[in-house]
């Protein structure tokens, strides 16, 4: 997995989140005027990431064994 830092056409600054395979996961959805403030915002996603709870879309908690009935979270 990476994230790449890069300019776009505009020469706003943006990151793109790339699996192990290659694909794209995610990306700033902004441009950042300044290749610091992409970095910072990429570096807060890293941290964030890794207590995002995982959800169904009508809220419901997939990653608590409890609520769920799928085990218990395996990361």
């Amino acid at each position: 997995m990476r994230i790449e830092i890069y300019q776009d056409r505009a020469g706003e600054w943006r990151w793109t989140f790339y699996a192990s395979n290659g694909r794209k996961i995610a990306d700033s959805g902004e441009g950042y005027a300044s290749e610091y403030n992409a970095v910072r915002a990429a570096r807060r996603l890293k941290e964030l990431a890794a207590s995002a709870p995982i959800k169904r879309r009508d809220g419901t908690v997939l990653n608590e064994s409890a609520r769920s009935g799928l085990g218990p979270d395996p990361f």
